[in-house]
């Protein structure tokens, strides 16, 4: 039976390593509101007649910026634009509007199909309403033409009607900052993007995006986990703006050819930098590859301690890891092949962390209850990805730049947990009961 299990072991494997190779590279959703083709429609030099112009050069435009919030999805920050109008009344333009109760929402969410929307709204209860969550709050007013703001306002007020409202969101590539990051570009004849993409980020998306979620290592754990290598290359400035927080620092930087500076004034309408409220993201790359090892290391010395002195716990132990990692592999292999989600496409992470993980749990719950079964199953399973682990650890030294996906983080905690799983005897198990 030992035997049997193996072998169907080593025939499975290649099965399901063969679905990292991700059968979709192309989103299947057409884009509602492509704002860049929209944008280029737009001619932001046009002469204004002179009613228009006055108008224009007496009214503001502001970038306002948001910091983190308490919801995991607001712990990126928010970025939207203000325009004052010359006689006082200030409209917000927010690009981050979703609504949970669409329907199929969590479906779509999973599925990389989020509907976003750009809202037309007062601008002052907004402010309010964000200050009375406790969240810091900047608003820069901006250095644009008469014609260039001018057009800007009639193109923002054509996006906000319902029926081009509506956009496919992306968390990379088309959110709340890359809309605004896009207009700010066709408001300043493409100059802004010129100097943004020869500019180092100094970080991959990855990177940026573990500053924020740091403070909450197993969530970023996860999250990381199910992101692949498409995350990982090196970014310029203007790849860096999907970030509400560097969109408006690359305001604060940008000047135009002849010197002068986008940002006109900026305004701090509430600071909570010392007050404690919650995480401070970090403003520079981290690195806690050693704090997973060490939990990796700790998660696996428990196991060994369990395998032995108390094999029923072994079992009910190794059984919770395993299902939950199934789970999570189970995600990641329908994202990779039934979502749009392109960040998880050729996901190396499939290779040991996948649905054949359920086997195990099985196996290992099977010891709990039954003498008779000694999770030898799991065992095989345990040391089969083990030896894919190594493997894979030796490739990607040997081919860094084929397998370049940043997840040593991920396999410096699942290797002890699994070497400590394959390392489990269970020989001799009925007589211990």
């Amino acid at each position: 039976m030992k035997r049997l299990s193996f072998l169907l072991l080593i025939l499975l494997l290649p099965l399901v390593h063969l679905v990292s190779f991700s059968v979709m590279d192309e989103r299947i959703q057409e884009q509602p509101f492509d704002s860049e083709q929209e944008l280029a429609k737009r001619d932001f030099s046009k002469t204004l007649a002179e009613n228009q112009r006055t108008w224009a050069e007496d009214a503001t435009i502001s970038l306002l910026t948001v910091g983190p919030g308490d919801p995991l999805y607001a712990w990126f920050g928010h970025s939207a634009l203000i325009v004052t109008q010359p006689l006082g009344n200030q409209v917000m333009y927010d690009w981050g509007i979703f609504d949970p109760n669409q329907k199929h929402f969590y479906l779509n969410f999973a599925r990389g199909r989020m509907y976003y929307s750009v809202y037309e709204s007062e601008a002052g209860w907004r402010i309010r309403d964000v200050i009375s969550e406790d969240r810091d709050v900047q608003l820069l007013d901006l250095n644009l033409t008469p014609e260039a703001k001018f057009t800007m306002i009639q193109f923002m007020q054509n996006n906000a009607k319902a029926e081009n409202s509506t956009y496919l969101y992306h968390f990379y590539d088309d959110n709340c900052a890359t809309r605004i990051r896009d207009i700010l570009n066709a408001a300043t004849g493409g100059e802004f993007r010129t100097w943004a993409e020869n500019e180092e980020a100094g970080g991959s998306f990855r990177s940026f995006i573990q500053r924020n979620m740091i403070h909450s290592p197993v969530i970023f754990w996860a999250l990381d986990f199910l992101q692949s290598g498409r995350i990982d290359a090196p970014l310029n400035r203007y790849e860096e703006m999907f970030l509400p927080e560097s969109l408006h620092q690359a305001v604060l930087d940008f000047t135009y050819a002849d010197g002068t500076p986008l940002a006109q004034r900026n305004t701090v309408l509430h600071d909570t930098s010392n007050t404690g409220v919650r995480f401070v993201a970090h403003t520079k790359n981290v690195n806690y590859d050693w704090a997973y090892a060490l939990a990796g290391i700790c998660l696996g010395l428990i196991g060994y301690l369990l395998a032995n002195n108390h094999k029923r716990l072994w079992g009910l132990y190794y059984g919770m890891l395993s299902l939950i990692l199934g789970v999570l592999g189970t995600l990641l292999l329908f994202m990779m092949t039934l979502s749009d989600m392109d960040m998880t496409y050729f996901n190396e992470n499939i290779v040991f962390i996948n649905p054949m993980l359920f086997a195990g749990a099985v196996s290992c719950f099977a010891m709990v209850f039954s003498k008779k079964r000694r999770g030898n199953l799991a065992v095989s399973l345990f040391r089969i990805f083990s030896v894919v682990i190594c493997i894979l650890i030796v490739a990607k030294g040997v081919f860094p730049s084929v397998l370049n996906q940043d997840n040593l983080r991920i396999l410096l905690l699942i290797l002890p947990v699994f070497f400590s799983g394959a390392a489990f005897q269970g020989r001799g198990y009925r007589k211990q009961l």
